[in-house]
């Protein structure tokens, strides 16, 4: 599947970051999201592994096989013009640089312009980016390797280490970086300090640009999450819709052509 041309392109990113303009960006699952946030002129459209408990109904993240997350990034990548497609390596693909460059081939073909994994790995990085791939790296809490939400870089030592992990990831080859749960100041000195592109999540308002979990911004999870943005209550409204429908079956009120 070959993504249209008319895609924003790293490039682009990159010159939104020099002009000091925001970037934009949110998790999709479906083709009807991925127009909506297409449409309305969204930067990055990232398919996350988060889809796993999100949308597939697994229990963790880290059961989610490559085989199904290409399904969802099939969808999604119909749906998208404009912005660009950026897609997670599930946990069972990070392992070895192999199974990164074999899910990276995969999700090349089902349009995706660049992957993301989580941790400090600058060898695979680099490997990736020579094989041709836009590689995006992930670090402050990792939601495949920690076991709850944890800020990351809290003390000077830590901050110390992600600062130069970020580095040493662009050098690497990095297309871009998410940061999760890094304090606000250290995520801007980051974000100071490189020439990709610094998303953030629970990470201040000063990186290059800003992620959320569509479902968490649209108020389809019942748990909320203190770093998540939350615009409305879809789920209790959808579950509204359904009881009037419901009432509206009862007493034989669905509208017809008679």
């Amino acid at each position: 599947m070959d993504s249209p041309s008319t895609r924003k392109r790293l490039s682009d990113l990159v010159a939104l970051k020099a002009a000091g303009t925001p970037i934009s960006a949110l998790t999709c699952y479906d083709y009807p999201s991925a127009c909506i946030q297409d449409a309305a002129g969204l930067d990055i459209i990232f398919v996350g592994d988060s889809a796993a408990t999100n949308t597939l109904g697994y229990a963790h993240q880290n059961e989610l096989p490559v085989e199904d997350l290409r399904v969802l990034l099939r969808a999604v990548s119909r749906g998208v013009e404009q912005a660009y497609l950026l897609v997670d390596l599930p946990y069972c693909a990070s392992r070895d640089t192999a199974g990164m460059r074999s899910a990276a081939n995969q999700f090349s073909a089902d349009g995706a312009n660049g992957v993301k994994f989580e941790g400090f790995h600058p060898g695979p990085v680099h490997a990736l980016n020579q094989d041709g791939f836009e590689v995006w790296a992930h670090l402050g809490y990792l939601p495949q390797y920690d076991s709850k939400p944890v800020r990351a870089g809290k003390e000077p030592k830590q901050a110390e280490i992600l600062f130069q992990q970020a580095q040493e990831l662009e050098a690497a080859g990095a297309a871009g970086l998410i940061l999760e749960l890094v304090p606000g100041q250290l995520a801007h000195k980051i974000a100071q300090a490189t020439d990709f592109p610094v998303i953030g999540i629970g990470a201040g308002p000063n990186t290059d640009g800003q992620v959320q979990v569509w479902h968490d911004l649209i108020g389809l999870n019942e748990q909320k999450f203190r770093h998540a943005e939350r615009l409305a209550e879809n789920r209790s409204l959808q579950e509204s819709w359904v009881h009037t429908y419901l009432e509206k079956v009862a007493k034989r009120a669905i509208a017809s052509e008679d």
